[in-house]
């Protein structure tokens, strides 16, 4: 009997890879060079129109591929969102492109201040005072003048060592009582015990009858039982002329 012999289509599986080439490559021409998908919009979002206009100047001259006509396709999003997160008030950065009508939209999420330090130094004899800012996360980041003044009411920390630990023991503390004890200052000291400027007897903005009062919290351990200890202290009648609370010992607290 003879035998079949099955004989590849060969031709036919060439033609297929060409097609396929074909195709790619025309889809990378699409993307990369015609004019169907250039950029038409670049749009910038963030929760202040100020901030806006800072990133916006910030990417003026830059080369990220942003420009409008350039190609949708060289975008590179990875080097934008690198790029810009090199400014530490920056905190996450999306960027999504709408290929459809052009439009490249960038995203900020800007980092809150909670607290502000401010650092001294000599420069050729003038003292130079230079004012960071600290988020949730305790990351220390300047802002832009403009933004700066916004955030100058935020409380003031201030410590003789700085190290992320101690950021964020102060800002577990203000966390506590800020709102009950609106507060403009905290001070950690050489061994790391915690004391606050707050205010008494009335809500931020100095109303009647407020006045600010120091308050010694000791380690940044049983904050929640300090403060109502604090509370109760304040309710005490002859305590109302108090200059000083310590809680550093919330069973045999000091007033003064």
């Amino acid at each position: 009997m003879g035998q079949w012999r099955v004989i590849k289509p060969r031709k036919g599986r060439l033609l297929l890879l060409t097609s396929l080439a074909t195709f790619f490559l025309a889809v990378v021409y699409l993307l990369g060079w015609s004019s169907i998908f250039d950029i038409e919009e670049v749009q910038i979002r963030s929760g202040d129109e100020v901030n806006q206009s800072e990133i916006q100047a910030r990417l003026t001259g830059v080369e990220l591929g942003l420009d409008v006509g350039g190609s949708m396709a060289r975008i590179n999003t990875r080097a934008i969102e690198k790029f810009l997160q090199e400014d530490r008030w920056i905190g996450r950065v999306a960027v999504e492109r709408n290929w459809l009508n052009g439009v490249v939209s960038i995203t900020v999420s800007e980092r809150t201040p909670l607290m502000s330090i401010e650092r001294s130094a000599k420069s050729l004899g003038h003292v130079q005072v230079a004012r960071e800012f600290i988020d949730d996360q305790g990351t220390l980041f300047t802002l832009p003048g403009d933004l700066a003044s916004k955030y100058r009411e935020v409380p003031a920390l201030r410590l003789e060592s700085d190290d992320l630990d101690t950021r964020l023991s102060a800002l577990r503390l203000l966390a506590a009582i800020d709102q009950l004890l609106p507060t403009r200052e905290i001070t950690v000291t050489p061994i790391s015990t915690l004391v606050s400027e707050s205010q008494a007897g009335g809500s931020a903005g100095g109303e009647s009858g407020s006045r600010w009062i120091e308050i010694k919290w000791g380690s940044g351990e049983e904050i929640e039982l300090k403060r109502d200890v604090v509370i109760q202290l304040l309710e005490i009648k002859g305590n109302r002329s108090a200059k000083t609370i310590d809680v550093s010992n919330p069973a045999l607290p000091i007033v003064r």
